[in-house]
């Protein structure tokens, strides 16, 4: 499981003038990042922040992602070196941390993924080495190369501290996080969509400059400037594709009572 394929898949599609296209994953049952896998999606977001899964949960999302294709990515639920360092042992080739609003936060998460003193801590049997210590130093520095740590911007503050975050040795992908940051601002997400767009524009153009790509969650007036994102998540995506079949049915049974009448 080669740490450089997130890197290197994100970068050829964008050279190619297509967005990678992913999805947030919240389930517990591996088989919905199966399906996205085989339906043509590129990457995938394992959400331990929002999602109800364990470590062996977690982990069989991300054979099913290597099994498919898929660039894998974890969502962790906080910034914290244990969680970074727990999700890149069982093979993340991406991690998502959530609101970092600073420099500091951004290079504490950057850190944290870095085999080096005062970083990551050194384990050659875990999933993401298949289980062997050969050729470790060549392993370890292309890990530290090519791992993505991907902050999430979903705060003022965040938003504010833009062009310091991006300068940080390590962020060469942010994310933009509408829920959050409108909460934050005490707006809503739908109604007040406009100011939101206006925000994502300053993140957007300002992680450009810094030669930073830019994600955002597709479908809600980000996508001009987004170099990757996201549609939806499994659940959602679920339970609209339910209501539809619901739908459909009684207005088909709906439909043959009136003709029978």
């Amino acid at each position: 499981m080669s740490p450089r394929r997130a890197r290197s898949t994100f970068e050829k599609l964008i050279s190619r003038g297509q967005r990678p296209t992913g999805v947030f994953v919240m389930s517990t049952d591996s088989a919905t990042t199966g399906i996205f896998g085989a339906s043509g999606y590129d990457w995938v977001l394992i959400d331990r922040e929002h999602g109800v899964m364990d470590n062996s949960d977690m982990r069989a999302h991300l054979m099913a992602a290597e099994a498919h294709g898929l660039v894998s990515a974890v969502r962790v639920l906080e910034n914290n070196a244990a969680m970074i360092q727990q999700a890149l042992d069982a093979g993340a080739q991406a991690i998502m941390v959530p609101k970092v609003d600073s420099a500091e936060s951004a290079r504490r998460a950057v850190v944290a993924s870095q085999y080096k003193a005062g970083g990551r801590g050194m384990c050659p049997v875990v999933p993401a080495t298949n289980f062997s210590g050969a050729q470790w130093g060549e392993y370890a520095a292309e890990l530290n190369d090519n791992v993505l740590i991907i902050p999430l911007i979903e705060t003022m503050k965040g938003v504010e501290n833009i062009a310091e975050i991006c300068a940080v040795d390590g962020v060469d992908y942010i994310f933009f996080g509408l829920a959050d940051l409108s909460q934050d601002l005490g707006i809503d997400m739908t109604l007040d969509i406009d100011r939101l767009v206006e925000l994502w524009k300053v993140v957007a153009t300002t992680a450009r400059s810094k030669g930073v790509r830019a994600g955002a969650p597709l479908g809600y007036g980000f996508d001009d400037l987004a170099d990757f994102g996201t549609l939806d998540s499994d659940l959602m995506t679920l339970r609209a594709a339910a209501e539809e079949a619901l739908a459909d049915f009684k207005k088909s049974i709906l439909g043959g009572a009136q003709a029978a009448g």
